[in-house]
């Protein structure tokens, strides 16, 4: 038997810097406590009951509604696994900027995976970055806003901007009233650098516009005189 049996000298306050909050694949949240998971089993207004996530453990911890500890009680009957804690507290932080970002999956893990400094046993469960990109491409499409049938609709805040929370929208323009609209992408950065280039290469789709939208309009610049960068991006209704 594993005892985590709390000494009567500790007091909680000490205690309470250990005590850490994750969330579960299915979205509840977990309080992790020296290594050990527990899930919320009852809330009431004042109080929140914590239990062992493993079934046949009886260890149970209480706290209150601002996650200050209440109580400690009961030994567990098995071991904590702090490696694979650490690969699930990874994944979490991986997940939560693939919510939130617009960064290639492939990108976030390899810079996660960079900063964490995992332990071999750690490493040992940790999914490949072709399992995990499969994975969370599902869950990054479903905070995807649905592509717009039609041209009229809302662009939201956080496409308009790029990952530095600079204007990226250059221009979005109706040529009529409900139809008709231009869509012009660029930064500050990518027209400066446009502005300054002697050679210039555009270039169009019409095979990966969306509908009430005719073709993708790219513009290049030359940069070092060895290669174009794409500096502005246009979604225009004609093929003109």
């Amino acid at each position: 038997m594993i005892s985590n049996s709390t000494p009567e000298k500790c007091s909680l306050s000490n205690l309470q810097c250990e005590i850490t909050f994750s969330i579960s694949n299915k979205g509840k949240r977990l309080l992790i406590f020296k290594n050990y998971v527990f899930r919320c089993n009852k809330r009431t207004k004042s109080k929140i009951y914590w239990i062992c996530s493993e079934s046949e453990c009886g260890v149970y911890i209480h706290t209150n509604t601002t996650n200050e500890l209440i109580c400690i009680n009961g030994n567990h009957n098995h071991s904590a696994d702090p490696d694979q804690l650490e690969t699930k507290l990874l994944r979490d932080k991986m997940k939560e900027r693939i919510l939130s970002e617009t960064t290639s999956i492939t990108k976030i893990y390899d810079e996660e995976i960079a900063k964490a400094n995992l332990s071999k046993g750690a490493a040992a469960f940790l999914q490949t970055v072709i399992e995990y990109r499969s994975n969370m491409s599902k869950a990054r499409r479903k905070n995807t806003p649905v592509i717009p049938s039609g041209v009229v609709f809302d662009i939201p805040e956080f496409y308009e901007q790029a990952l530095s929370c600079q204007r990226f929208l250059f221009m979005d323009l109706f040529m009529k009233r409900g139809q008709d609209r231009i869509l012009v992408f660029s930064s500050d950065q990518q027209l400066q650098l446009l502005f300054d280039s002697e050679i210039i290469f555009m270039n169009n789709t019409f095979d990966i516009t969306s509908a009430n939208f005719k073709q993708v309009y790219l513009i290049h610049a030359h940069k070092f005189g060895q290669f174009f960068c794409r500096t502005t991006s246009c979604i225009l209704p004609f093929t003109k």
